[in-house]
Parts: structure tokens; C-alpha cells; sequence
């Protein structure tokens, strides 16, 4: 642990590195899935916000997709633990099921709460130019927001899906409607 005197020299040693590669050090991030993790250890996720005037139903349909090996009745309990009835969630557990998903069917669909991600195939269909589908449904205006499960790699597992409904309906983004 650093104390005071140690705290304030690396500030000050991290304030000239950031002035000079705050752009190629968000690149990387963001090249590799880990923004949104650095924003929110910073307290600074609002900043990602676009401000499209476009919003989505926080009672609607919640899409998880991507490879698990949780079973989707475990998951569907998780969420009747958390309040939320299976009708409103959508599973698609299968590496091959996320490849052929058509994610566009989201897009300007308010009836879709968010989107739930786990491991799945850079090039799948809809991502169009975009390093991967991930990045075309959080780059773009008019889908729900994107949640990625997993501790700095992409893994669907039954608490991680728990904590993060909880964490969710804590925060506003979904109600158990």
C-alpha cells in the first residue's frame, strides 16, 4: 500500500503519461472489450452514453447470448430468483446460435431491454464493418444497451448472470415487471 507522498508522485507521474497517450491508451481498450470496465472502476461509465433521444422499455425482453455451458433452465430460475419472468428472456446459448442471430432485429426495437453477451464469434451476421457484432450493437444508435458477462473475458456463468441482474434492476436499467 502507497502511502501520502507515494499516492501524489504517482499522480503526478500518471497525469504526463495519460497527457500524452490518453487516445492510444483508449484504443487498446476499447480494441479489446476493457473501456467499459476502466470507466467503471473510474466512476466515469456516463461518459459512453450517446444521447439519441432513443430508449428502451426497462421491462422488455432480455436477449442472452452467447456460448455457456449453464443450462438454460438454470438460468431462467436465476431470473425468476431476481423477479423477472422467463417470458421476457431470450436464450441463445449456442456458439453457432450467436454466428446466425439476426441482431439487427433489435435495433429500433424499445420492446428490447438490453442484451446480455457472453463468448461468441467476431464475425457473425450484422456486424457489417465493425471489429466485431458486440461493437456494431454498442457503436451504433438504436439497439439496447449491451452488457458483457465475465471478469475481463467474455463467460457466462450462473452468479455472474446473478449479480449482474441484480446489479442491474439495482441501478434502474431493468425492472421485474
Amino acid at each position: 500500500m502507497l502511502n501520502t507522498s507515494e499516492l501524489l508522485e504517482l499522480e503526478e507521474a500518471m497525469t504526463l503519461e495519460l497527457r500524452d497517450g490518453l487516445t492510444g491508451i483508449l484504443s487498446r481498450l476499447n480494441r479489446f472489450g476493457q473501456l467499459e470496465n476502466l470507466l467503471d472502476l473510474l466512476g466515469m461509465r456516463h461518459l459512453l452514453q450517446k444521447e439519441s433521444g432513443y430508449e428502451v422499455y426497462k421491462s422488455g425482453k432480455i436477449i442472452v447470448i452467447g456460448q455457456s455451458e449453464v443450462k438454460q433452465d438454470v438460468l431462467l430460475a436465476v431470473a425468476k430468483k431476481q423477479g423477472i419472468d422467463k417470458s421476457r428472456i431470450e436464450l441463445y446459448l449456442d456458439y453457432e446460435d450467436a454466428k446466425t442471430f439476426n441482431f439487427k432485429k433489435m435495433q429500433w426495437q424499445p420492446s428490447y431491454s438490453l442484451v446480455i453477451v457472453g463468448p461468441m464469434p467476431h464475425s457473425a451476421l450484422g456486424k457489417g464493418d465493425y471489429s466485431s457484432v458486440i461493437a456494431a450493437m454498442e457503436q451504433e444508435d438504436g439497439y439496447p444497451p449491451v452488457i458483457r458477462l465475465g471478469n475481463g473475458t467474455l463467460k457466462i456463468t450462473k452468479s455472474g448472470f446473478r449479480d449482474k441482474l441484480k446489479e442491474l434492476i439495482g441501478n434502474g436499467m431493468l425492472v421485474c415487471a
